[in-house]
């Protein structure tokens, strides 16, 4: 989660971009232990203060209901880059008659193959799901039951992917 965020910005920062927001659901930050806002907001400070867009976070999970919280945010706050996860955004973004890549670049954070009009962060769940089943097996194999003691957690570190919706890196 949060390297994904410092590799999105890092990416889009590279490619010119300066002011770079994040639009994420509440309840998606809060079931990550806000590590996406939290590393949005370490990643701005060491951004000049003109720069740092402050985040958009939607109150409902229920996205239909967020474009006009998010057209005024955008107008509000002017970004030049967007990193989101919802699929509605584009569409609200062209709503606004904003093009992409022209007028501002969008990274989708949960990047899928079904996504490839859109650069994004890859969150190789297929290798997540390997980790996960390993853990289990090691569990299995030394007679441990239930819920562990001392949880684990399984870190594998998202992977970055081009797309035509950033402009390309200089």
């Amino acid at each position: 989660m949060t390297v994904g965020i410092q590799q999105a910005v890092a990416q889009l920062i590279a490619r010119g971009y300066q002011r770079i927001g994040l639009a994420i659901t509440q309840w998606v930050d809060a079931r990550a232990q806000h590590a996406y806002s939290g590393a949005m907001l370490q990643v701005q400070q060491s951004m000049p203060r003109p720069q740092r867009v402050p985040l958009l976070l939607f109150p409902h999970n229920d996205l239909r209901r967020g474009a006009d919280v998010f057209r005024k945010w955008i107008r509000r706050h002017r970004p030049d880059a967007l990193i989101s996860f919802d699929t509605h955004v584009p569409d609200w973004l062209r709503q606004l008659e904003l093009r992409i890549p022209e007028d501002i670049g969008l990274v989708v954070h949960d990047w899928a193959e079904s996504m490839r009009d859109f650069a994004g962060i890859f969150q190789r769940r297929d290798h997540i799901a390997v980790a996960a089943v390993d853990l289990v097996a090691t569990q299995l194999l030394h007679h441990e039951r239930g819920v562990p003691e001392v949880p684990r957690q399984i870190l594998i570190p998202p992977a970055w992917i081009e797309g035509p919706s950033i402009r390309p890196q200089r």
